[in-house]
């Protein structure tokens, strides 16, 4: 089992969502990054050469330190989880998540607290697969998303980000669903790419 969680299911996922269609829209969402920049869930650093290149600084966190792939980029790496970020109220001016919201726990959570670490008029930029718009492929997504949690280590197929997002406060600026080569298709084929912002005047949010 070691071996499948340790070896086997990291070179499926990298395989699958470091393909050129995805590399294209992980380049699209961070053309939007700048000022103090937090990327969530940093992995092996995928993003790191996709930044455009005025960003030469960034702070990561990820709840599973390992070898970050080299760059131009010096990265503030912090042992941390989503749901609990270690930085004080307003610090960020962009936010970046790609691959991450699918697999965290309490999603509403994670979301307060991208929205509490972000300075106001800051902004998330995003890339995640979700829910799909059809009804017969949500039926489906739903119907095998507690094997698909199993099989990929938490990793959930029927979210649906828009609403979680509307409801921490966030307001959206751009939020779009397209179909992307990540296999299995018909369960997480459907992909979220967008950018959210605080807003200036700050709104409360109650858990």
């Amino acid at each position: 089992m070691h071996l499948y969680r340790d070896k086997i299911f990291p070179m499926m996922m990298k395989k699958n969502i470091g393909k050129k269609s995805i590399l294209e829209l992980r380049k699209k969402i961070l053309s939007d990054a700048k000022g103090e920049i937090l990327e969530i869930g940093i992995g092996e650093g995928t993003n790191l050469t996709l930044y455009p290149e005025h960003v030469d600084q960034i702070t990561a966190v990820d709840n599973y330190i390992r070898k970050i792939d080299s760059s131009n980029i010096n990265v503030n790496l912090i042992f941390a989880s989503a749901d609990f970020l270690p930085f004080d109220d307003n610090s960020f001016d962009t936010v970046v998540s790609t691959f991450v919201l699918c697999s965290v726990e309490n999603l509403r959570k994670v979301l307060a607290e991208i929205y509490r670490v972000l300075k106001p008029g800051g902004q998330f930029v995003f890339l995640e697969h979700g829910k799909a718009k059809d009804k017969l492929t949500s039926m489906i997504q739903n119907m095998f998303n507690p094997f698909y949690n199993i099989f990929a280590y938490g990793c959930n197929i029927n979210r649906q980000y828009k609403y979680e997002m509307v409801q921490c406060g966030f307001q959206l600026l751009k939020f779009e669903c397209e179909k992307a080569d990540i296999y299995p298709r018909v369960l997480t084929g459907y992909v979220y790419t967008g950018k959210v912002n605080k807003p200036e005047k700050m709104e409360k949010f109650d858990e």
